[in-house]
């Protein structure tokens, strides 16, 4: 029974990150694209705007969206890794890093779908992504093993 508990936390645990971490990333890309002069409130394709920002009017801003949305997706991982962490029992890193797998092949996919994105950016959302979700798990974990740590005796004398 034990088991199915922390088979339950765990998969709920890598739901809420990876909700948390689309979240950050869909009100980043609303902020970001209506901060740089996107006029429609409704976005009706993502690669409009991608096409907008990459080839259109929008050109002379491609550094600062591509730029402002690598660094938004960076910080959705590492919040989402967080969350992932503090639901977890045990494994806090590995699951942090599962959730940064999927989200990194979620990018990869949107990469190879929708052909405007700048050639930096599609080499540098991988590392961002996957390393600001473990760096998010390594937070948690040293914290927990720092401060939180239950002190047991030990048998041992030295």
């Amino acid at each position: 029974m034990l088991k199915d508990k922390t088979v339950l936390r765990n998969t709920i645990a890598v739901i809420v990150g990876l909700a948390v971490i689309y979240a950050i990333i869909q009100f980043g890309l609303i902020y970001n694209a209506d901060r740089l002069g996107w006029d429609n409130k409704v976005f009706p394709e993502w690669r409009h705007i991608i096409k907008y920002f990459s080839h259109q009017e929008g050109k002379k801003f491609e550094v600062q969206f591509f730029g402002s949305m690598l660094a938004i997706s960076g910080i959705a991982a590492l919040v989402g890794g967080v969350i992932t962490a503090l639901i977890v029992r045990r494994a806090k890193q590995a699951y942090t890093m599962f959730v940064g797998f999927i989200v990194l092949i979620v990018a990869l996919g949107d990469v190879l779908i929708t052909p405007y994105h700048p050639t930096w950016y599609e080499i540098a959302i991988c590392p961002v992504l996957f390393f600001s979700s473990w760096i998010g798990g390594l937070i948690v974990d040293l914290i927990y093993k720092r401060f939180l740590k239950k002190y047991k005796p030990s048998s041992q004398s030295y």
